[in-house]
């Protein structure tokens, strides 16, 4: 029988086994002047394709954006040849291009619409703008403006009344300067005269931050609701102190209000007056001797009036009461 061959030792080598009975593989990393200059070609082809991608796509936005100018920037058939302007104030179109920055010789694509737009509605004196491109060739702009009702005449604030660079107010107590047409527009408005403010109590834009400015233009609103004659409508009001003011009517009469219960007031205010004119006319003329000069409408009975040819001594004047007016 043969002898068998010895078999040689060998020793165990342990092999690592991840969970699953995956067996772990070896990776070996062979660096070599060959592989790092292909690996460095291969670089440079990728960065090669992707110039390539960043120049064409360069390419074809700009051939893009050239082709929009060729086609509406640059186009004469959009050619900006009207300005449809819609307001229901005084802003005209030259103080409109001037203030929008608008290029008359451009396209009607080349115009920033929103920039017109937030241009013209930063105006105090403007409400709402909207701004809109119509073709060929018209740039529609549609401006609410604010519809003044007063003068603001303030010395502490610098606003001097009835001016060409005054400060205006509409009847929602908000103020504005006086530019442009306004002048032309505003220059026979009343004016309302305080006495007393700050300059934080203004911002132009904003309401006004003044409660007896506010009630000022309540007994003003009242008074031009109210059935009154051109000749006793305000001329000016003056804020006398916190619970009373006067208002001058333009034939010169004055009247001293309360800071509330102007719907009473009024009504009181307009009986006097047609009561004295009245008896004017029966005496021979609308200038006889009930024309009035001032009255005090703030007590509820006996209203005390004083008239330009008073015959009683001024320190007592003559007292009239209103008619009650008869309910049919």
């Amino acid at each position: 029988m043969a002898r068998s061959r010895a078999r040689r030792k060998t020793t165990a080598v342990q092999r690592n086994v991840r969970q699953g009975g995956d067996l772990q593989r070896l990776h070996i990393k062979v660096s070599s002047p060959r592989i790092v200059m292909y690996q460095v070609m291969r670089g440079m082809g990728k960065g090669l394709k992707y110039f390539t991608c960043l120049v064409l796509l360069g390419s074809a936005v700009y051939g893009g954006y050239r082709g929009v100018e060729r086609l509406f920037l640059k186009n004469e058939k959009y050619d900006l040849r009207e300005i449809d302007l819609q307001t229901n104030g005084y802003l005209d179109h030259t103080r409109v291009v001037d203030l929008a920055g608008i290029d008359l010789n451009a396209t009607i694509f080349a115009v920033n619409i929103e920039g017109v737009r937030d241009s013209l509605s930063a105006l105090p004196e403007v409400v709402h703008c909207e701004v809109e491109r119509r073709l060929p060739g018209t740039l529609k702009i549609k401006i609410q403006e604010r519809v003044p009702v007063a003068w603001i005449h303030c010395e502490p604030v610098g606003f001097l009344g009835c001016q060409p660079d005054g400060v205006l107010i509409d009847e929602n107590g908000i103020t504005f300067p006086c530019e442009g047409g306004l002048w032309q527009a505003s220059k026979d408005l009343p004016v309302i005269t305080i006495r007393t403010a700050k300059s934080e109590n203004f911002v132009h834009g904003s309401e006004a931050e003044h409660i007896d400015l506010t009630r000022a233009l309540h007994l003003m609103k009242t008074v031009s609701e109210a059935d009154v004659r051109e000749e006793w409508l305000a001329r000016q009001i003056e804020l006398i102190n916190d619970y009373s003011m006067e208002l001058v009517c333009n034939d010169g009469s004055r009247a001293v209000f309360g800071m509330y219960d102007h719907v009473r007031q009024v009504e009181d205010f307009i009986t006097i007056h047609e009561h004295c004119l009245a008896e004017n006319i029966k005496s021979g003329g609308a200038e006889g001797k009930h024309k009035i000069k001032q009255m005090n409408l703030m007590p509820k009975m006996n209203i005390p009036v004083e008239f330009e040819k008073q015959t009683a001594p001024l320190d007592k004047p003559v007292l009239i009461k209103p008619r009650i007016p008869t309910i049919h």
